[in-house]
């Protein structure tokens, strides 16, 4: 039975990239359905308590923010359905991002969400840690260009600690037959040591081992390496140095999310 791709819309310029790399995933997922979630924050939320007061002038000045905002991704949306023919269910919803994201995101089968840039809003931000974090969700991080046929050559950045896992297995069971698998493994040791993890043989797959030293550049030279394989998307575990619901993302979990510029498949 085919699943839902669920797609967090952010910003109405950012709408046919997403939307394509959303349905690339739900492709590949077996011709999943794709909703795509508007969340229109309220208005007691645009404000600090201590510092602002709500008044009802305020409070329709904000509304209508979000109304705008809410207007203009649906009309991207439309747009884009209108010249690819892929149908979308948009889904309209007022709350906190965090709480409409996790909910929401349990009800799917992936989550896909824009990368976030240095100006990105901390509602995006949000939303973000929520689907990482709060649904169990996989999650494809999309780049503002992502290609639109990427999951032929995949990259898996392996530890082994169940996080990677987590990860690789929704990956492996919609791996197209002919697609290329390199396991990019990170090692304190000697990297001669490393083999490939069992769980590639025991579904089929000949991946390729990359052993690469642990360090504080491995984001980088991850992506580095990711490119020098020729990988279309990136597999790897969601990280966070504390397992609170406002988690700090890991170092090279921060830099891939900064920095990745193909798709990247998520899952803590």
């Amino acid at each position: 039975m085919p699943g839902v791709v669920l797609a967090i819309l952010d910003v109405p310029e950012g709408v046919p990239a997403l939307l394509a790399a959303a349905t690339r995933l739900a492709a590949l997922a077996g011709g999943a359905a794709l909703d795509a979630l508007v969340v229109r924050a309220p208005p007691e939320a645009s404000i600090v308590p201590s510092e602002q007061v709500l008044t009802v002038r305020r409070e329709a000045e904000l509304r209508a923010v979000e109304e705008q905002r809410a207007l203009a991704l649906a009309a991207a949306t439309d747009a884009w359905v209108r010249s690819t023919r892929h149908p979308v269910r948009l889904i309209d919803v007022e709350g906190l991002a965090r709480d409409c994201v996790a909910a929401r995101g349990r009800d799917a089968d992936f989550i896909v969400l824009p990368r976030p840039g240095a100006r990105t809003a901390e509602t995006a931000h949000r939303a973000l840690r929520a689907a990482l974090f709060e649904t169990g969700r996989p999650v494809l991080i999309a780049p503002p260009h992502p290609a639109e046929d990427f999951g032929h050559t995949v990259a898996v950045a392996w530890r082994d600690d169940g996080h990677a896992a987590n990860a690789v297995l929704p990956m492996l069971r919609m791996l197209p037959t002919d697609a290329r698998v390199h396991v990019i493994e990170g090692t304190g040791g000697d990297p001669a040591g490393l083999r490939l993890p069992r769980i590639f043989a025991e579904h089929g797959v000949d991946a390729v081992l990359h052993p690469m030293r642990d360090g504080s550049g491995f984001g980088p030279a991850l992506l580095e390496r990711a490119h020098q394989a020729g990988a279309d998307m990136l597999v790897m575990g969601a990280y966070a140095h504390t397992p609170l619901r406002e988690a700090v993302f890991g170092g090279v979990t921060r830099y891939i999310l900064a920095h990745a510029d193909l798709p990247v498949l998520m899952r803590h």
